[in-house]
């Protein structure tokens, strides 16, 4: 009797398969509830977007989710900072508070939003809610606020290390959730990964994983950069990227180590 096998799996499905297995908690992924989402989006005034709300609903608690790039949360009060959700604005409003102190001197974009009323800002820059940051904090995540409105937004992040240089990190939510799971899956569990395309079609026969359909796309916008394949029976993930601009394809193979 052939294994069930998944294809192309939803960030969700990967994280409720993956934390159990690989994360730092103890038991299935969890989320937040509806109360506490439903709070957030009154206080802020917004309705987060569908495909980010059902990753807070199904498992925006699960350990994995820090395991290196960190996700912010839905405060109820909708407070800012602190790993919580918070718009790029925001930050702005503390630099300006900051740099008001006497002997600090604005920087050059900053000069330009103090002299603008808050309705004009945008002229300087968008706002952007942040919903995840880099290990490091060298950079964050965000939807611009005007995007919100859609089910499945593009993804950016501020390019310069600033509030007001964004560039294009992914075409969705989606596929920046599954790029940023896949990540931090990573982290402290070291796949089998292969190159040589012989290998990589050896490996796959004997798991049985079909490469066509292993190779279909995701159904979101940036759904080609990686491919999956879960295997429940044996708990292998098969992670398969195309060959690009200055990388060979690849595979990766993600299975917990056996109990001795």
């Amino acid at each position: 009797m052939m294994s069930e096998k998944r294809y192309q799996i939803s960030p969700i499905e990967l994280v409720q398969w993956a934390e159990p297995l690989f994360g730092f908690g103890v038991g299935k992924a969890t989320g937040f509830s509806e109360k506490t989402i439903a709070s957030y989006e009154a206080a802020a005034g917004i309705r987060l977007p569908a495909a980010l709300r059902d990753y807070y609903r199904a498992c925006g608690k699960a350990s994995l989710n820090c395991a290196l790039h960190e996700i912010f949360v839905p405060d109820k009060k909708a407070n800012p900072f602190k790993k919580r959700l918070t718009f790029s604005y925001d930050h702005i409003d503390e630099d300006l508070e900051i740099f008001s102190q006497p002997g600090e001197e604005d920087y050059p974009e900053l000069a330009k939003i103090r002299a603008l009323p808050r309705e004009r800002w945008g002229e300087v820059t968008d706002n952007y809610l942040l919903f995840w940051c880099e290990n490091q904090g060298c950079w964050y995540a965000g939807i611009e606020a005007e995007d919100l409105t859609q089910p499945d937004p593009p993804v950016y992040y501020n390019d310069q290390d600033d509030m007001y240089s964004w560039a294009p990190f992914s075409n969705s939510v989606q596929s920046f959730l599954l790029d940023i799971m896949l990540q931090n899956l990573e982290e402290g569990n070291y796949p089998d990964e292969f190159e040589d395309p012989v290998e990589i079609q050896k490996v796959l026969s004997e798991g049985s994983v079909d490469f066509q359909r292993l190779c279909e796309a995701y159904p979101f916008p940036g759904g080609r950069f990686c491919h999956t394949c879960l295997d429940t029976e044996t708990n292998t993930l098969y992670v398969y990227g195309e060959e690009a601009e200055g990388r060979p394809a690849y595979l990766k193979v993600f299975k917990p180590d056996e109990e001795e």
